[in-house]
């Protein structure tokens, strides 16, 4: 079995297997035709909801189309911006921080552009200014902070960018450039997202139409930058509730698994319907739920055995629970000014389901909801938690509902499936049938839900006052800051240390990755690794490498790990 299957970004993928394994989204032809011609878009989704492969698949559409002298086939540049957190020390050590990051910025599309004539097989010999390999050294020297490396003389422009594109646009005999720009506001740097749309809508041209993947309720847009305005939104969460739902979901599986292995999941379809809305429209997530079925040893051989039953399922389902609430609890270390909003936002989430479970029980398993009714009137620190929930897949919002002029109008939320199975949340059993719960998954009245305010989730009519921001105090006088925002000390008016996101994240503890216990003592024991920047400096997995039972596939693993980490 390669285990290759089991990837779950699409941008680790190599583009033989990402064009073999890759299933058709429901709206697949609607968003790669926005994604495909001109006006920006901003593909919008939680992690692991599909962005990356989308804009992968009109890359490699495109590029099909990109050595044919056909102008209206657009020639597309694909960048991935994850790795812009790098850059975020800059902004608390260099006042130039925001010109740095618009050149690593052009510089990495300007490597895109090379990207793409090399798919093309194009020889660029000649027809661009800079070099590849003067490239590369310029965007690493940016990432490593060392700007000082960089020569004056070989800084560019958007508007040097734009000609060297139309340069190949011409030679190509094209009119039109798609910029596929992938985890543009991945980094959870509010100063580096506000500049990153900043330059989305200058680089936003006749020649250039820019499309990018953002997150919901956490993407910060520039004050400048309108959204419906600069750009339309397209949402590429897929539906649980919608039609086709399960079959698009085991179609991602018929493309990965191996035949007689999706035969044997197929003879227990109730239970392989059941994983399925339990990944509540995350393609990544299924993944993750299958790969736990199987038995694979830590050495890494090739013996592969898989368990498929109810207990099995039950506990692939907590399990990918766990990484989703492990994703929405990463914020508080990425964004720690909100580090009591997380808290109380999980002491939350359980009280939602738990109205859930208490609505469903003793009804019929064809009238069971998913969703919870939040009347609107709430401050903002509520819809701030509600946007995280967001960002981590929990929730999925349903639109709107008016209850009339008494009760007013409330905001409808679909609770993660996972979390609604992995506590009982249907007909209020334990031991509640698979068909029951395959059906209590799939059928239901949209006119059944709990309705609740804010006041009551919390137990307080103050509801702000629950989610004070976390802030640290001035290091001279050990005042607490009353604002994020605040350069100097309201009390002793010395000057306030900004922290680095970055530095902060990478100076975690190895057992923040979802790894066991066990494994993250054994490499502590047998290497030098320690945190995540370990890891990170680990480039060539040499250290990973010594500790017994990790392997190749595992040292990899555990580096994505790192790298996910941090973004």
């Amino acid at each position: 079995m390669n285990l290759d299957i089991f990837i779950e970004q699409a941008e680790y993928i190599a583009s033989e297997e990402f064009q073999k394994w890759s299933v058709e989204h429901p709206e697949e032809d609607s968003i790669i035709r926005k994604l495909s011609h001109g006006g920006a878009k901003l593909l919008v989704g939680p992690r692991g909801s599909g962005k990356t492969t989308l804009m992968l698949k009109t890359y490699y559409k495109l590029s099909a189309n990109g050595s044919s002298k056909n102008p209206k086939s657009s020639f597309p540049i694909y960048v991935n911006f994850k790795s812009s957190l790098k850059i975020e020390p800059l902004y608390k050590s260099n006042a130039n921080a925001v010109y740095w990051f618009n050149q690593w910025m052009l510089f990495k599309v300007y490597l895109g552009l090379y990207q793409s004539l090399e798919l093309l097989n194009i020889e660029s010999f000649g027809l661009l200014k800079y070099t590849k390999s003067n490239i590369e050294k310029i965007i690493s020297n940016i990432e490593f902070r060392h700007v000082e490396l960089v020569q004056e003389e070989v800084l560019i422009t958007v508007e040097q960018i734009e000609e060297e594109i139309s340069k190949v646009l011409g030679n190509l005999n094209k009119t039109h450039c798609v910029l596929l720009l992938d985890d543009a506001a991945h980094a959870f740097s509010a100063d580096q997202q506000r500049d990153f749309f900043e330059f989305f809508r200058t680089i936003k041209s006749r020649l250039i139409s820019p499309k990018a993947a953002v997150y919901p309720g956490v993407t910060v847009y520039s004050p400048t930058f309108h959204v419906g305005h600069d750009a339309e939104e397209i949402d590429v969460w897929i539906k649980p509730d919608s039609v086709g739902y399960v079959e698009f979901m085991i179609g991602l599986l018929e493309r990965r698994l191996p035949a007689n292995v999706l035969k044997e999941f197929i003879k227990r379809k109730d239970l392989l319907e059941i994983v399925c809305y339990a990944s509540f429209g995350m393609p990544r997530a299924l993944l993750n739920m299958i790969r736990n079925f199987y038995k694979v040893s830590d050495d890494e051989d090739d013996e592969f055995n898989y368990s498929f039953n109810r207990s099995s399922v039950n506990s692939a389902i907590s399990n990918s629970l766990k990484q989703t609430m492990a994703v929405y609890s990463s914020l508080k270390v990425k964004l720690p000014t909100y580090a009591e909003f997380i808290s109380k936002g999980e002491q939350l989430f359980s009280k939602i389901t738990e109205l859930i479970k208490e609505y469903n029980k003793d009804k019929e398993a064809t009238s069971q909801s998913v969703s919870i009714a939040i009347s609107k009137s709430y401050p903002v620190e509520f819809g701030k938690v509600l946007d995280f929930y967001q960002y981590a897949g929990l929730v999925m919002p349903k639109g709107e509902v008016s209850k009339g002029r008494e009760e007013g109008v409330y905001e409808l939320f679909t609770i993660h499936y996972a979390s609604l199975i992995d506590r009982n949340a249907f007909i209020g059993k334990k031991s509640i049938k698979n068909q029951d719960l395959a059906i209590s998954l799939s059928k239901r009245s949209s006119h059944l839900f709990k309705k609740v305010t804010p006041q009551v989730l919390l137990g307080t009519e103050d509801v702000g006052a629950m989610f004070p921001l976390s802030l640290p105090p001035c290091d001279k006088c050990k005042t607490p800051r009353t604002d994020e925002n605040a350069k100097f000390c309201p009390n002793c008016g010395a000057m306030l240390k900004s922290i680095s996101i970055f530095e902060s994240l990478i100076s975690n503890d190895i057992d923040r990755l979802p790894l066991t216990s066990r494994r993250v003592e054994s490499i502590k024991l047998n290497s030098n690794i320690k945190t995540i920047k370990d890891i990170l400096m680990d480039t060539d997995n040499s250290e990973l490498r010594k500790v017994p039972q990790i392997g190749p596939e595992w040292a990899k693993k555990i580096y994505s790990y790192a790298e996910e980490f941090i973004v």
